[in-house]
């Protein structure tokens, strides 16, 4: 029931305009005609776990039966994808409701037994609550609301549980593609465009390609088991498989569950817990050969787990330049020879303790010298460097400026400045911080293709200083304005506090800051020609 290979059952928006309704086939092919727009029924935080499944079932099935290019109908997609499950001629794996428990389900593995049944005691009502969403307050985000979903609601939200669930708790493991059961499981990779199915296509192609290096670096095995909810699992520790029995583009399941009918033909689910793991993957710490995942090259190549806050321009410059690259983050033979700009694709769900600590996506334009680099040993080594010192740089100035901002709170006398006043000036560092994100890495790569040094100086000195024309110091000085407008002042001090404070500011640019070379004669040409022309 509910045949995701042979009935449609996944919407979509096309091109066209029109809402198209089709099988998993049909929704290969309109990818690889690059017409899809969106999933209506797929929420931000499946984003990644619903691409990654297409690229993973797509690039194994293509290997599996030795094509050689993707194919662009959804008859030799239904094929492909038949041709990993051949046990099944009435293609139970494909289904997302088998009343036998002992058969497999769309992303529900079998029992061993009929009797195992009863160990599913816990009903699953909506999609939204098998999610791995987990909020501590039911408000932002209410739970267990699509009480009218359809099927494509439970097969987005199987998907992500079973694809990108952590531990929540005694009996319910996550999965191994992560570094703890408080982990997550980031994506980072290039794509040609924003397209969905461009994005599909080129990390199905590039991920072929990096097979063999899969197969050198990690304990994987070429014909390993690649959908592992089609073996029986009753959750016991005897089960758990080890990494060396998997398939490099192996698609996980960590929790047991089944789907079910009420009279009405809506689905429900069941679940149970299990007293291990799926894979074996203590000693693996997420070291899996996850194709989307930065490892820390400094602490065993640990796969990263994103903190709160997500993907700032510091952290994404950290991840690029001082981590190691994922596959899929690297250029394929193809795209080291390319003019093109591609783009840099980074998402994740942050996992608190007990909690969703928010999803982040960031989509950033990398030119085709950036592009070459990544992935090249040493490669990053340059453009990490300057990203280094202009995070360094910016650092100053919001230290000058927290100080310029505390002396103002303080009614102008900085021998009054308190732990009171330095919270006060936090949101505006961050302002600043915003404002200088929007072009960060747009900015660092201009310096970065900059043909030698005494360009790339003029280049970071009017990044910095642009007679109020966006630089850094710009910045900073409106944001200061800003909240001198803001904060609370009595009126009697508050000409004082601002004369006080925008004169500390200035000083401290100009003099002791590491910054001072800016306002020099010989550099005022590269910073600001109008001022120099006024014979400042």
């Amino acid at each position: 029931m509910f045949n995701i290979i042979s009935e449609a059952v996944i919407r979509m928006h096309t091109r066209t305009g029109s809402q198209e309704i089709s099988s998993l086939p049909g929704v290969y092919a309109v990818l690889m005609q690059d017409e899809v727009e969106a999933f209506p029924s797929l929420r931000p935080h499946q984003r990644h776990a619903w691409h990654a499944f297409l690229v993973q079932l797509g690039a194994m099935a293509i290997h599996r039966a030795g094509v050689g290019e993707l194919p662009a109908d959804s008859a030799q997609w239904a094929d492909l994808i038949r041709g990993l499950t051949l046990d099944y001629p009435q293609d139970e794996p494909w289904q997302l409701m088998v009343d036998d428990i002992t058969k497999s389900a769309f992303m529900q593995p079998p029992a061993r037994s009929k009797t195992r049944e009863t160990d599913y005691k816990s009903t699953v009502a909506t999609p939204d609550e098998l999610d791995m969403l987990v909020t501590s307050k039911n408000h932002d985000l209410k739970s267990v609301m699509a009480t009218r979903a359809s099927a494509d609601d439970w097969i987005f939200a199987l998907i992500t549980l079973q694809t990108m669930e952590g531990f929540g708790g005694a009996g319910n493991y996550g999965i191994s593609r992560m570094n703890g059961g408080l982990g997550s499981r980031p994506a980072f990779t290039l794509a040609p465009s924003e397209r969905l199915g461009a994005h599909a296509r080129r990390d199905i192609t590039a991920l072929l390609e990096w097979r063999p290096t899969l197969l050198t670096e990690f304990p994987m095995t070429d014909g390993g088991a690649g959908l592992l909810w089609t073996m029986p699992w009753d959750g016991t520790a005897a089960e758990s498989l080890p990494a060396n029995r998997l398939e490099p583009f192996y698609i996980e399941v960590c929790r047991r569950i089944r789907l079910r009918v009420h009279a009405d033909g809506n689905l429900y689910g069941i679940r149970t817990s299990s007293k291990a793991a799926r894979i074996e993957g203590k000693d693996l710490k997420g070291r899996t050969g996850d194709p989307w995942v930065p490892v820390n090259r400094k602490r065993d190549d640990l796969p990263l787990t994103l903190a709160a806050g997500g993907f700032t321009y510091k952290r994404v410059t950290e991840y690029l330049t001082e981590w190691g690259p994922p596959l899929l983050l690297r250029p394929t033979q193809a795209e080291q020879h390319s003019s093109d700009t591609m783009q840099l694709v980074a998402r994740a769900m942050v996992r608190g303790q007990g909690k969703t600590e928010g999803y982040h996506e960031r989509i950033i334009p990398l030119r085709p010298k950036t592009v070459r680099l990544i992935g090249r040993t040493g490669g990053t080594q340059e453009l990490g460097d300057i990203g280094r010192q202009r995070i360094e740089q910016v650092g100053i100035v919001q230290r000058i400026l927290s100080h310029a901002i505390q002396v103002f709170a303080a009614r102008g006398n900085a021998d009054k400045v308190s732990p009171e006043h330095r919270a006060l000036a936090r949101p505006w560092l961050n302002k600043l911080d915003d404002i200088v994100d929007r072009t960060f890495f747009e900015d660092l790569q201009t310096e970065f293709e900059a043909d030698d040094d005494s360009g790339r100086q003029s280049i970071r000195n009017r990044w910095l200083l642009n007679d109020d024309k966006g630089g850094v110091i710009d910045h900073a000085r409106g944001v200061l304005h800003d909240a001198e407008d803001s904060l609370p002042c009595p009126a009697m001090y508050r000409y004082r506090a601002r004369v006080n404070a925008e004169g500390l500011f200035e000083g401290r640019i100009r003099g002791n800051s590491d910054l001072p070379f800016l306002f020099l004669p010989k550099n005022r040409e590269s910073v600001s020609q109008p001022e120099l022309e006024q014979g400042d």
